[in-house]
């Protein structure tokens, strides 16, 4: 009976690594020595092997440094080497007011991830761990995260499009832009321009801009009690946040990012 054939998995050894990396070997010595880096590829020899597992990280790393991020944080976060997860790491950074490296760490886990998934699984539970028993203790550090969040965000740049755009505003007396700034960006990132007007927008206002820009659709942002707007005349009218009365009309209430961006997505352009 014939035996399966398996074919080892590639490796790389240090030079080559650090070619990759467009680094010194020596600097890569210096990170083994100084930070322990935990390489997935079996060690049989003298010489270090790198498995793809290993050059991704490494690569991770080398990104959360030129962003600004402390090289033994960097580590500890490409590799996991304390055994923290993202969300611990970035929460880590928010609670010591590190906002410089709370957006390296965004913009590194957006390289990897989209909008949504980086909302949901990274954004959204450090959000909720500093709301938590102690949350009036803790606005500082949300409005940290909310600001890091909103600069990270801001590096995904509006696509180019001659389709009509999707209109994005908060409603009169809503100043918590932050839902809206990232639905624009997952909006951005499937190829679907939107105008993003900012907090607090009256619905003379709002008319306004429908007017001006015959946008696709309108997604107006509430988180405190709100009357859905009169004679916005779009094809479609998009309520979010939980400010909302339950009935609504013809409007459209999306549970979740995901489902927001589905919904703008589909039939729109």
């Amino acid at each position: 009976m014939n035996q399966p054939v398996t074919t080892p998995a590639v490796t790389w050894t240090a030079g080559a690594v650090a070619r990759m990396l467009d680094l010194p070997p020596s600097t890569l010595r210096a990170w083994h020595r100084r930070y322990g880096l935990a390489l997935s590829a079996p060690q049989t020899g003298s010489h270090r092997r790198y498995g793809r597992a290993d050059v991704d990280a490494l690569f991770r790393m080398k990104h959360l440094i030129e962003q600004g991020l402390g090289t033994e944080t960097a580590a500890a976060r490409a590799f996991h080497a304390d055994g923290t997860t993202d969300a611990g790491t970035l929460l880590a950074a928010v609670r010591g007011l590190e906002l410089d490296t709370a957006t390296a760490l965004l913009d590194a886990y957006l390289v990897d991830h989209d909008v949504v998934d980086t909302w949901e699984h990274l954004c959204r539970p450090v959000f909720g761990a500093l709301c938590g028993p102690d949350a009036d203790h803790c606005v500082d550090l949300v409005h940290g995260l909310a600001w890091a969040v909103a600069a990270a965000l801001h590096r995904i740049p509006a696509p180019r499009s001659a389709a009509p755009p999707v209109l994005l505003a908060c409603a009169d007396r809503d100043r918590h832009t932050l839902p809206l700034e990232t639905l624009r960006a997952a909006l951005a990132e499937q190829g679907r321009a939107a105008l993003f007007l900012g907090g607090s927008i009256p619905d003379t206002a709002l008319r306004d801009a429908v007017a001006r820009t015959h946008p696709a659709a309108v997604v107006l942002w509430s988180s405190r009690p709100a009357a859905p707007p009169r004679r916005i005349r779009a094809p479609r009218l998009v309520l979010a946040g939980p400010g909302w009365p339950r009935r609504t009309g013809r409007a459209l209430r999306p549970a979740s990012l995901g489902e927001a961006v589905a919904l703008l997505t589909t039939g729109t352009r």
